[in-house]
């Protein structure tokens, strides 16, 4: 008889916890193991038709805000569509609910799994209040407290936690798209130098500071050209910063791709000016591209894959900074090694590897008392292999 295992999640756009939980699917025994999302959106999302070919379903569930109408959604998901073996809960501090609630209607493994390496909020009294409550359900309802990365370990659970990284399947990435052909698509000059930026506009990934680069930067190389990739409800107030800066003929904005493999390969530089992140999974993939990346210091190291690939810089530096270091690395980009995809394949960011860990994790096999799964992330920590 197949797995069920129920997965909680906002919505199942293009982010980087849905695209990684679409690459599982995609991999995993669908004959063993069966995907349904309860998500908390009326509305329909990216992946959604996906979801429901490779035999997964979704579920609408009540309003998270309201604690009664969404225990009562998650009651009748269990009823009409259990029973299931795990509930795996990606809602960052609201997984301590859900793992109540599952708790409570005799789930056997109860996953929260943190992808975020934001710090607790300060100075809001009733925000700590419920940071606390949430955490302390988490230690006492959770079976396995999982974590996208060091950072979003310590972020949500302190310790302790087991550490399961995103898997990747870096193939798409082997064979670099026609330049020229790109180019033309996106209407981009062929002689520029292409930066690129993935992300969706919310002020976590810190667009803003990143048009303040590319203005210093398009000072220094005129030639120049500013590639955003994504949706959000940010995007109104950079369009509105990139034309008062007289930038829109240098700034292409292409919503929300199924494929970012094109658009890397056009790419001369990656920037990631993040305020804070879980890891980075955009990172990773420009690294598959053979794309040199600068990112901020608050994107976890764990990314750092192909060597001589990835530069970290503080935010504090300024624009300035940040300018001249992608000016820099523009113009001193490595030659394609031919080994990035390998490397990536291989690493613990790999498809298989992170397959084989999360899937054991649901047939209870690598169920862990709180002191073993301690251990073993402070293991994965000092032998580097995290």
């Amino acid at each position: 008889m197949k797995k069920k295992i129920l997965h909680i999640v906002g919505r199942m756009d293009r982010g980087g916890v849905e695209t990684w939980l679409m690459h599982v699917m995609r991999h995993m025994d669908r004959t063993e193991f069966e995907f349904h999302f309860l998500v908390q959106t009326d509305s329909e999302a990216a992946f959604d038709a996906e979801v429901i070919s490779l035999g997964g379903k979704i579920y609408r569930g009540g309003n998270p805000k309201n604690v009664f109408e969404y225990a009562a959604k998650f009651k009748e998901v269990l009823r009409e569509h259990g029973p299931y073996d795990a509930v795996h809960s990606h809602v960052y501090w609201y997984s301590g609910f859900v793992a109540k609630l599952a708790y409570e209607n005799g789930i056997p493994i109860r996953i929260a799994h943190s992808h975020n390496g934001r710090k607790k909020a300060r100075g809001r009294i009733h925000r700590f209040i419920y940071e606390s409550l949430m955490r302390s359900w988490i230690q006492r309802y959770a079976t396995h407290q999982v974590a996208a990365s060091i950072a979003a370990g310590d972020a949500l659970f302190g310790e302790p936690y087991f550490l399961i990284c995103y898997g990747l399947d870096f193939e798409p990435f082997a064979a670099p798209a026609p330049l020229m052909s790109i180019r033309q698509q996106l209407g981009i000059d062929p002689s520029c130098r292409v930066i690129s930026h993935i992300g969706r506009f919310v002020p976590q990934k810190n667009h803003a500071f990143l048009i303040e680069i590319f203005e210093r930067l398009a000072k220094i190389e005129p030639s120049v050209h500013l590639l955003m990739i994504g949706n959000g409800p940010t995007q109104p107030e950079i369009r509105a910063q990139v034309a008062s800066k007289g930038l829109s003929s240098k700034c292409t904005f292409t919503g929300v791709e199924s494929n970012v493999a094109p658009f890397l390969h056009t790419s001369d530089l990656f920037l990631f000016p993040s305020r804070w992140e879980g890891l980075g999974l955009v990172t990773l993939e420009s690294q598959a591209a053979g794309v040199p990346v600068i990112a901020s210091t608050k994107v976890p190291r764990e990314i750092d894959v192909v060597p001589g690939l990835v530069q970290h810089m503080s935010l504090s530096a300024g624009p300035d900074a940040w300018a001249r270091a992608a000016h820099y690395a523009m113009n001193n980009k490595p030659e394609r090694r031919g080994d990035e995809v390998s490397l990536l394949q291989n690493s613990r960011f790999g498809i298989n590897s992170c397959l084989d860990s999360l899937l054991k994790l649901y047939s209870g096999d690598q169920v862990e008392t709180q002191e073993e799964a301690c251990a073993t992330a402070q293991e994965q920590i000092a032998a580097g292999s995290f």
